[in-house]
């Protein structure tokens, strides 16, 4: 009987030494996997580098609903304006690489590289794209007062004028700014950049003519164009936005016109796990073909892509290349 309860004993002390061991290869083992499969399993932050109310943020507020009904997490729209984008970026750019913060990225974000003489990230290095949202039309709008009705007209006044004609815009860097500079290049005038913190913001001096022109994406300036308070000059992206089939692009009255493809994206840091990187992609794309989504982006103009990570890593690196020739054509500089 002694024999066999020490025997018992011992056999009790292997199982327990097994049963420690085996959980510890189990949990060195399995539990990252286990951890990828529970994305998220906290609130994840969606950076947008605009003022909050712009067309912009109301989409970002919009996807980021869609997106915590998957997930059954919260999804919080962090609105961090300025530096023409920079600001949220640098910021996105310190946060960990694990899928957790998200940046809404325009395109400025391909602009900057290029634009900005130091910037405190690298745009190519320190990000991987979970999926090019879509790709936008710019659009050149003019107070009702303002005298001239497309670019012809523009270029006119402001060749009569030089040095008195603004235009105001959402910010340095932004997609409208390089875009009109690129006009100004292209037409030989002199106009002024005023730039603001958000095209919603620009707006509001643009409505009552303070300031006579307004470059913005055409998904900000609907309401504007639908209301009559703004007209459209000019389409500044390459070809002409399917709701505005009478009204051409800067390009077919200036032939050395120049400008980049305007988009959204979705990136986060670079050296998030592969696994949680498709699991945002597959997500995102699937919440982009919500209706209500659908629907917005329509209504904006906007060709949705929903590109695989892979992919809108090529597309940003090529609109780097692309705007990066418009930006050195126009001689536009921040330091």
């Amino acid at each position: 009987m002694r024999h066999d309860r020490c025997a018992s004993g011992a056999g009790l002390r292997w199982a327990v030494l097994f049963a420690v061991s085996f959980a510890g290869v189990a949990a060195a083992q399995p539990a990252s996997t286990g951890s990828t499969q529970a994305f998220p399993a906290r609130a994840v932050r969606y950076v947008m580098p605009l003022p909050a109310g712009s067309e912009t943020d109301v989409f970002a507020r919009t996807l980021a609903r869609q997106l915590g009904e998957q997930w059954n997490q919260q999804v919080v729209v962090d609105n961090r304006p300025g530096g023409g984008t920079t600001i949220a970026t640098a910021m996105t750019a310190k946060a960990p690489a694990d899928g957790y913060t998200l940046l809404h990225a325009i395109t400025s974000h391909v602009i900057n590289t290029t634009l900005y003489v130091k910037l405190p990230y690298d745009a190519l290095k320190d990000f991987s794209c979970v999926t090019q949202i879509g790709s936008l039309y710019g659009v050149l709008l003019a107070h009702p007062s303002f005298p001239a009705k497309d670019v012809k007209g523009l270029i006119a006044i402001a060749k009569a004028r030089p040095g008195d004609i603004s235009y105001a815009t959402g910010g340095s860097g932004t997609q409208n700014h390089i875009a009109i500079e690129a006009l100004r290049i292209a037409a030989g005038i002199h106009i002024q950049h005023v730039p603001y913190k958000g095209s919603s913001l620009a707006s509001l001096d643009v409505l009552p003519g303070r300031v006579p022109l307004l470059a913005t994406i055409l998904a900000e300036a609907v309401p504007y164009v639908k209301s009559g308070k703004l007209r459209v000059l000019a389409v500044t992206s390459p070809r002409r936005a399917p709701s505005l089939p009478d009204t051409p692009t800067v390009s077919e009255t200036l032939p050395a016109y120049r400008a980049g493809t305007g988009m959204w994206a979705v990136v986060t840091r670079a050296g998030t796990p592969p696994a949680v990187l498709n699991k945002l992609n597959a997500d995102i794309v699937r919440a982009l073909q919500a209706p209500e989504i659908r629907a917005r982006l329509t209504q904006a103009d906007m060709d949705i892509v929903g590109s695989r990570p892979e992919q809108c890593d090529v597309f940003l690196r090529e609109q780097t290349a692309t705007w990066g020739v418009t930006v050195k054509a126009s001689g536009a500089r921040v330091d």
